[in-house]
């Protein structure tokens, strides 16, 4: 069946139907927000041709006493088999399983239509993620990813990888906090040498068991050679500045990392230091979140002279949480006086002193960048 997108009421009664007749087959009444979805198209959603968003994600007020589980999985899932209307969908917090899961998977090898998928904290597994893996080699429409939260582990990871291998489509990839191991992200980096599709990576908070930073060398050594990916997240990673100095020096050749999140490591002055270093040399990077590291004064001072002296390209830094007082703070707001590009800064968690305060005020009271103490 084709996009018929000028006849929204013939789409809309036939997928009706598809969904009835496949909770009937799994024994489960009709999730009443899809209903009234599928209804509103007809009445109330304007047809478009970049299709329509589906919020059936648990923590919502009309779910949050009723999740999904993988019966209701599985219904959605013939469903989308099928869909041609729905290129957003949420399932995040719900009770998916494996079984649902698996279920997604397999439509995700028949639909042609879904661009962005979220499965946050639905107790998937690695039966589960191998059958999304599966699809995603069939599918090529699918660009977004969420797996964030469920705990697949070092072969989820793996099976992620060598999917990456075959799928040019993702652009945005999220595995954080899915327990992933340094074998894992070691496969993942090894494969982004050569895939330039991934834009966006989150890998935040994995299952390191070493204290030698070797993901910090692996993800470094993949940046300097990589030509597609803008944004990365390696958020508890437990980087010292051995590994962020390495991430700097070979973010110096990179082209296209424009976001760089390295929030609640154990960065310290060094590490700090290094990233001035990059700073001076104008790459196109124009975010960088150090948040609930170590840098303390001197690694802001650091930052700051290099602000002031050689940057035109950083537009937002958040330092909050690095036990920072009005020395490295005073030292900010002196660089930003002399630069034009640095807009937006996160400050909260460090000890803003009545001097530090005062030196930002009469920054902005000279219609400098505006400032901003809020969390990331």
């Amino acid at each position: 069946r084709q996009v018929t997108m000028s006849e929204p009421e013939k789409d809309v009664e036939y997928l009706t139907k598809v969904y009835r007749d496949a909770c009937t087959s799994v024994g489960k009444e009709p999730i009443t927000r899809f209903i009234q979805f599928l209804n509103l198209i007809n009445t109330e959603i304007e047809p478009s041709m970049d299709g329509y968003k589906l919020d059936l994600s648990g923590n919502s007020p009309e779910l949050k006493d009723k999740r999904l589980d993988q019966e209701d999985a599985i219904a959605l899932s013939r469903e989308l088999s099928e869909d041609f209307l729905i290129n957003e969908l949420n399932l995040a917090y719900n009770n998916l399983e494996s079984t649902g899961a698996i279920a997604l998977g397999k439509a995700l090898q028949d639909n042609k239509f879904l661009e962005i998928l979220d499965i946050t904290m639905c107790d998937v597994d690695v039966k589960g993620t191998e059958s999304i893996c599966t699809g995603l080699q069939m599918n090529d429409s699918l660009q977004k990813l969420v797996l964030r939260g469920n705990k697949i582990g070092r072969q989820g990871g793996i099976l992620l990888s060598a999917t990456l291998q075959v799928n040019s489509t993702l652009k945005d990839l999220n595995i954080a906090d899915t327990d992933q191991t340094n074998e894992s992200l070691i496969a993942l980096t090894t494969v982004l040498l050569d895939n330039s599709s991934i834009k966006r990576l989150d890998v935040s908070n994995p299952l390191l068991n070493s204290e030698q930073e070797e993901t910090a060398i692996h993800f470094s050594k993949m940046i300097s050679v990589n030509y597609g990916l803008t944004e990365l997240h390696l958020c508890k990673h437990g980087m010292k500045d051995f590994g962020a100095s390495q991430l700097a020096e070979s973010m110096k050749g990179n082209k296209t990392l424009l976001f760089l999140n390295l929030g609640c490591n154990k960065i310290g002055e060094d590490g700090a230091r290094a990233f001035a270093d990059l700073l001076k040399c104008n790459t196109p990077l124009t975010k960088l979140a150090l948040t609930s590291n170590r840098i303390g004064n001197n690694g802001l001072v650091a930052i700051s002279e290099a602000i002031a002296t050689r940057n035109c390209t950083l537009t937002h830094l958040w330092i909050n949480n690095n036990n920072i007082t009005e020395t490295g703070l005073c030292a900010l707001a002196a660089g930003m006086r002399s630069n034009i590009a640095l807009s937006n800064i996160y400050l909260w968690g460090n000890n803003l002193a009545n001097t530090a305060c005062n030196a930002f005020e009469q920054l902005m009271e000279g219609n400098k960048p505006r400032i901003l103490q809020e969390k990331h």
